[in-house]
């Protein structure tokens, strides 16, 4: 694997890129320099110059499907147009879910923050299904699949990340489990964090980590089991990342992140489980 930005070597997209078919892997790690991509613009200093990346990202993505890309991410990913069931249209979520992170969009209650997950993961892990899928369509099942994927492993990130979130004005927890805990949103930014953000959390992360313990259950095929693998194992590392984040509740701001041999065990456990 050659991709030093969306799947760096060791990180948890890495050891699932690693257990995908070796033909699958070039695209897989061009779809994760896309998402990389999207997320770097995101977090930049000028907002003008974000919102700029995003619409030239618009103008790429059309190309793409057009036959006609000029970014080497953008590149990667077209040979990928010869196969109809792969939909390059969908990476456009993306910028959607991109917009509404630089409008600091807040969500009221879990099924608009789903929404918005699936927009900024969910889809991307979409294409990766119908890319895994192989010369077949991808099931129901599968892109059912690939959506629950994508909006587990977003939001079991932001759980990681909330205090650097929040840093940075932006601010995940649905808004009405924030006001039932008499959190204003105001209280969030400050330093140290409000009495009640912890439980907030764990809550926050038991549903995640039940969500994510459903997705091998939602592939019934045998045979979209061992397709998906790669999404197994993405989702198997996640759930591990909560566990690690639950253990460390509490601990201040520092980064949760798994050891090394925590992330190819587990990922080599679940490849072999579902190969």
């Amino acid at each position: 694997m050659t991709s030093e930005r969306g799947a760096p070597p060791g990180s948890l997209r890495y050891f699932a890129v690693l257990f995908a078919p070796a033909d699958a892997r070039p695209v897989l790690e061009a779809l994760y320099d896309f998402e990389a991509e999207v997320r770097t613009t995101v977090d930049t200093s000028s907002h003008e110059a974000a919102h700029a990346r995003v619409q030239w990202w618009r103008g790429e993505i059309d190309r793409l499907v057009a036959g006609r890309a000029t970014h080497p991410i953008a590149i990667a990913l077209q040979p990928m147009r010869a196969r109809r069931e792969v939909d390059l249209g969908l990476l456009h979520e993306s910028l959607v879910a991109a917009d509404l992170d630089l409008a600091r969009m807040t969500y009221h209650n879990w099924q608009e923050l789903e929404a918005y997950c699936v927009r900024a993961a969910g889809a991307l892990q979409t294409v990766a299904a119908a890319v895994l899928a192989g010369d077949r369509p991808a099931s129901e099942d599968e892109r059912r699949f690939a959506r629950a994927l994508g909006s587990a492993q977003r939001q079991a990130e932001m759980i990681r990340d909330v205090r650097h979130d929040l840093r940075r004005g932006r601010l995940y927890l649905p808004l009405d489990l924030v006001e039932s805990a008499g959190i204003t949103p105001a209280a969030l930014q400050q330093p140290a964090p409000p009495a009640g953000l912890d439980a907030l959390l764990a809550e926050w992360r038991m549903r995640v980590a039940a969500a994510l313990a459903e997705l091998p259950g939602s592939l019934a095929d045998r045979t979209h089991r061992a397709a998906q693998r790669h999404g197994l194992v993405l989702g198997a590392l996640h759930a591990r990342l909560l566990e690690e984040s639950a253990r460390r509740a509490g601990s201040g701001d520092a980064r949760v992140e798994l050891g090394p041999f925590a992330r190819l065990w587990t990922a080599w456990r679940t490849a072999v489980r579902h190969g």
